[in-house]
């Protein structure tokens, strides 16, 4: 026999839901518990976590700004620290988010971890090697995701266009900074352009109508 929680009826026959008010019915024994589970709490927590971790991540940014400042010999490593912290918080805001997709995350990513070796460049005194090194090695980092993720979701490898498309801009600029003479060294920047432009005509060329589709579906042309 099952019994409507909400209304008390008991119902002899085997509906499955109460004829009054459409509650689902449960088996006098009370077994019966939650059809989904309650992740509301989990969810909650996570994110109350996640947030004090970052209030404290950034009172402990000032007290090092603070001590920095009293005790500055030449080198604002708080400016590091910053960074870094920074760095922390964006990957559990957004990062551990559930509701961003991974290509979002992998985005974010990378593009705090560009922004992060020049803070940090610019906090040692802005020596260049972010953009001589650190910028290109994270732009093949990502190429190299890209390719890997390709793979793995193949049936869907056109939705990585759009950070194919970033990945070149990023290379192109970097080559437009070499030609300018702001970035020493050729191997980097043509490899980097060069690995992007292939990657992505590639994808083109063998895709044909996905990769056409993709773009037409993401820039409405």
């Amino acid at each position: 026999m099952n019994k409507c929680k909400k209304c008390g009826v008991a119902i002899n026959d085997e509906a499955t839901r109460c004829l009054f008010c459409g509650m689902v019915l449960s088996g006098d024994d009370g077994g019966a518990g939650n059809i989904y589970p309650d992740i509301r709490n989990k969810t909650r927590m996570l994110k109350r976590i996640i947030n004090i971790a970052s209030y404290f991540g950034i009172v402990l940014e000032i007290i090092l700004a603070v001590v920095n400042y009293y005790n500055y010999y030449g080198i604002k490593w708080s400016i590091i620290t910053g960074g870094a912290i920074f760095y922390i918080i964006l990957t559990l805001q957004y990062t551990i988010n559930k509701r961003n997709g991974h290509i979002k995350k992998i985005f974010v990513q990378m593009l705090g971890a560009m922004l992060l070796v020049v803070v940090i460049d610019f906090a040692l005194g802005f020596s260049g090697w972010s953009f001589n090194m650190g910028i290109p090695l994270i732009i093949l980092l990502l190429d190299v995701v890209i390719l890997l993720c390709m793979v793995i979701n193949f049936n869907n490898w056109q939705s990585y266009l759009l950070m194919q498309i970033f990945t070149l801009a990023i290379s192109i600029i970097h080559m437009a900074l070499y030609l300018a003479g702001l970035v020493s060294g050729p191997v980097l920047p043509w490899v980097t352009f060069g690995v992007s432009a292939v990657i992505f005509t590639s994808c083109l060329v063998i895709g044909d109508k996905k990769a056409k589709s993709e773009l037409k579906r993401r820039f409405y042309i």
